[in-house]
C-alpha cells in the first residue's frame, strides 16, 4: 500500500499543479502557445493634410501600402507560418519524458498442487519512468528506471510482495544510413531554405504593389493635370463663346461662328466632367493599395500628388542590368534557394539507398526487495499449506540497495541490419531527386531569360518614352507659337472662329500628350527597375524591416 501511495501522491500533486495557474511550466501541454501575428491599426496617414487634401509623394504612397496594404499584410503571414515550420522540423531532437503505470489482478483456479491452494492471487503494479534523446548525428540515448511490485498467494513465493526495480542504459548508433546525418537535418536544411524563399516571395509581392502604387500615383496625376487641362479648354472655349455672341450683337460676326463656338463649349464641358470622374476613379483605386478601407470614399482627404524631380531613367548598359538583376530579382533567389533544396533531396536519396545497420550497446542493474517469508515444507504435502515459521521483514529501500550495489548488471552489444532485397522505394527516389535536380537547374536558365527579355524590353519603353516626351515638348511649344499667332489674327478680324479653336485644341492635346509622356516615362523606369531587383533599393525599402511592420507579440 505504502508503494501506490508513493506513486499516487506525486501524481494528483501534479494534476492539481496544472489547473492553479496558466502561467505554470505545464501550460505548454494545454493552453495556445504565444507567438507573432499580424495584427493591423486604424489606417495609417503620411504626407501633409491641408484643407481637405492630403498632399502626398510618391515615396509617402509606398510607405503608407507598407503599412497598410491588405494583400502585403496577407503574405506577412507566411514568414511566421515558416518560422515556426523551423522549430517544428527541430522539435524532433526534443527529449522526451516517458512516465507509465499499470495495474494488474488475477485470480486463477489451481491446476496444480504446485501452484499452493485451491486458487492463485496474483496482483501486479509497474511503474516506468524514462527519458529518450535523439542527436543529429544519428545516436540516440534510452535511459529508464521500472519499478514493479507483486504480491501472490501461491505459498511457494519466497518474497511476498516482490518488489524489483530496473535501471536501463542504452545507446544507438546508426552505422551506415543517417550516419552523422539525420533525415531530420534535411529536414532542417530545406525548411530554412524555405523560410528565406518565403521572404524572397514576399519582396516579390510586394515589389508589384509598389510598382501598382507607382502606376496608380503618376496616373492619378496625370488625371489631375488631365483636369486642369480641360477646365482651361472649358474657360477657353467660354471666352471665344462669348466674344463670338457679343460681335454677333453688334453685327461683326454671323450666326454659324456662334454656332460653332457653342458647340465647342459644349464638347470642353462634357470633357471636363469626363476628366472629374477619371480623377475620382483613380484616386479610389490608389486608396485601396495605400489604405484597408472597405469603401474608398472614407478615404479622409483627396489625394494630391506633390511633384518631385524630373524622371532620370538609368543609365547603365543591358549587361550590368542582368547582372544586377539575377543578384537581387526574387524569382532568382527563389530559384537559387530551390535549387539547394533539390540538391538537399538528392544528397537525402543517396543515403536512403544505404542499407540500416545500427550499433546496440546498453547496460542494466536490477535490484530485488520485499518480505522474505520462510516456511515449513517438512510435512508438505500431507498438510496443505506449509505454515510460516518466520517472516524478515524487507521493501522498496532493499530494492533500491540493490539496484544502487551494481552486484546484479549486465551488458548488451548486438548490431542490428535491415537490408532491403530489391530496393526499389529508395531507387525511385534517387531517380526522382536526380531529375527534379536536373530540372531545377534548367529552369533557372528558363528563368534567367525570361529576366533578360523583361530588362530588354523595359529598356525598350524607357528609350521611346523618352522621345515622345522631347517631342511632346517641342510640339507644345509650337502649338502655343500657333495659338498666340491665331488670337492676335483673331483679334483684327483676320482669323475664323474654327481656326482660333483648333489652335486652341492642337495645344491643349499637345499639352495632354506631353503629360501623358512623362508619365509613361516615369511608370516605364518603375518597370524598369522591376525587372532588375531594385524596387526595395530605389526606395530604400529593407526587406527585414518590411517584414516586420504590424507584427505584434501574443501572449497565451
Amino acid at each position: 500500500m505504502s508503494c501506490k501511495v508513493t506513486f499516487f501522491l506525486p501524481l494528483v500533486l501534479f494534476l492539481l499543479s496544472m489547473q492553479t495557474t496558466a502561467q505554470n511550466i505545464f501550460s505548454k501541454y494545454y493552453r495556445d502557445q504565444g507567438t507573432f501575428l499580424i495584427e493591423l491599426e486604424e489606417s495609417k496617414y503620411v504626407g501633409r493634410m491641408d484643407g481637405g487634401k492630403l498632399y502626398l509623394t510618391e515615396r509617402e504612397a509606398i510607405e503608407m501600402a507598407l503599412v497598410n496594404n491588405l494583400e502585403i499584410n496577407v503574405e506577412r503571414h507566411s514568414q511566421l507560418t515558416s518560422e515556426w515550420d523551423i522549430k517544428l522540423r527541430k522539435s524532433y531532437y526534443d527529449g522526451k519524458g516517458i512516465f507509465g503505470y499499470d495495474f494488474n489482478r488475477l485470480t486463477n483456479p489451481s491446476t496444480s498442487v504446485l501452484q499452493g491452494g485451491d486458487s492463485v492471487t496474483d496482483k501486479f503494479a509497474g511503474y516506468t519512468f524514462g527519458y529518450q534523446q535523439p542527436f543529429s548525428t544519428g545516436t540516440s540515448l534510452d535511459f529508464s528506471f521500472i519499478g514493479n511490485r507483486t504480491d501472490t498467494t501461491n505459498f511457494f513465493a519466497g518474497i511476498v510482495p516482490a518488489i524489483r526495480t530496473e535501471l536501463h542504459f542504452f545507446v544507438r548508433q546508426d552505422l551506415l544510413r543517417g550516419f552523422g546525418k539525420t533525415a531530420a537535418e534535411y529536414e532542417i536544411e530545406i525548411s530554412q531554405n524555405n523560410l528565406d524563399i518565403t521572404g524572397q516571395e514576399f519582396k516579390r509581392k510586394v515589389t508589384e504593389v509598389i510598382v501598382q502604387v507607382q502606376d496608380r500615383f503618376w496616373e492619378l496625376q496625370a488625371a489631375l493635370k488631365a483636369v486642369e487641362v480641360t477646365q482651361k479648354a472649358h474657360e477657353y472655349a467660354q471666352t471665344v463663346y462669348e466674344q463670338n455672341q457679343a460681335r454677333f450683337e453688334v453685327g461683326t460676326a454671323a450666326r454659324l461662328e456662334v454656332v460653332q463656338a457653342e458647340a465647342e463649349l459644349a464638347s470642353r464641358k462634357e470633357e471636363m466632367i469626363s476628366a472629374q470622374y477619371t480623377y475620382r476613379r483613380v484616386q479610389d483605386q490608389l486608396v485601396q493599395l495605400v489604405s484597408d478601407f472597405e469603401d474608398p470614399r472614407a478615404f479622409q482627404g483627396e489625394i494630391i500628388p506633390v511633384e518631385q524631380n524630373n524622371p532620370a531613367p538609368p543609365d547603365e548598359a543591358f549587361d550590368k542590368l542582368l547582372e544586377i538583376a539575377v543578384e537581387m530579382r526574387p524569382e532568382m533567389q527563389q530559384a537559387d534557394l530551390g535549387l539547394s533544396n533539390f540538391s538537399i533531396r538528392h544528397e537525402q536519396s543517396r543515403d536512403n539507398l544505404k542499407p540500416k545497420l545500427d550499433l546496440v550497446a546498453g547496460y542494466q542493474q536490477y535490484g530485488l526487495g520485499g518480505n522474505t517469508i520462510i516456511r515449513d515444507f517438512s510435512e508438505w504435502p500431507a498438510v496443505p499449506e506449509p505454515p510460516i515459521v518466520a517472516v524478515v521483514p524487507g521493501g522498496l529501500g532493499d530494492s533500491l540497495t540493490a539496484l544502487g550495489s551494481g552486484d546484479f548488471k549486465g551488458f548488451i552489444v548486438g548490431l542490428n541490419l535491415e537490408l532491403p532485397i530489391r530496393n526499389s522505394e529508395s531507387r525511385a527516389q534517387n531517380a526522382k531527386a536526380q531529375i527534379d535536380l536536373r530540372r531545377a537547374k534548367l529552369q533557372k536558365r528558363s528563368l534567367r531569360q525570361m529576366i533578360a527579355l523583361e530588362i530588354r524590353d523595359a529598356m525598350t519603353q524607357v528609350e521611346m518614352n523618352e522621345a515622345r516626351l522631347e517631342a511632346s515638348r517641342a510640339a507644345v511649344a509650337a502649338a502655343e507659337e500657333r495659338l498666340r499667332a491665331e488670337e492676335a489674327r483673331f483679334e483684327v478680324g483676320l482669323g475664323t472662329t474654327r481656326q482660333l479653336i483648333e489652335a486652341q485644341r492642337d495645344l491643349l492635346q499637345s499639352i495632354s500628350v506631353e503629360v501623358r509622356s512623362e508619365m509613361d516615362l516615369r511608370k516605364s523606369i518603375s518597370q524598369l527597375d522591376k525587372a532588375v531587383g531594385r524596387t526595395f533599393e530605389k526606395n530604400n525599402i529593407v526587406l527585414t524591416d518590411a517584414l516586420a511592420k504590424n507584427v505584434k507579440r501574443l501572449e497565451p
